[in-house]
């Protein structure tokens, strides 16, 4: 009788271990901020740019989104928000603006 409670117990400790672990999902973790635009990803070089913005100077706007775990491959798609508009600076480089502050993001 103890050898057949021992196995049940056994088999019990199995099955719950089996369940947690199909329970247990490996998320990608999020990825630097992006942003497509004219066919180019520009990555987030953690840099403030110091131009302000100006209304007509606006050369596009983000409008679709991925998620954050995602790089985003359509043109004026981030992954992590939209509703910003992004003016081109210097070569190779947009910088996007987000709550009155202008960020700088290079071609991959």
């Amino acid at each position: 009788m103890k050898k057949i409670s021992f196995l049940l117990f056994l088999f019990c400790m199995v099955v719950a271990a089996v369940g947690c672990a199909e329970n247990f999902t490996a998320e990608k973790p999020d990825l630097i901020p992006m942003v497509m635009a004219d066919n180019i990803l520009y990555i987030d070089t953690g840099k403030e740019s110091q131009r302000k913005i100006i209304g007509s100077t606006i050369d596009g706007e983000i409008t679709s989104q991925v998620r954050p775990n995602e790089k985003p491959t359509k043109n004026n798609q981030s992954n992590f928000g939209t509703g910003y508009g992004y003016q081109y600076g210097e070569a190779g480089t947009i910088e996007l603006f987000m709550d009155g502050r202008g960020y700088i993001f290079a071609a991959e």
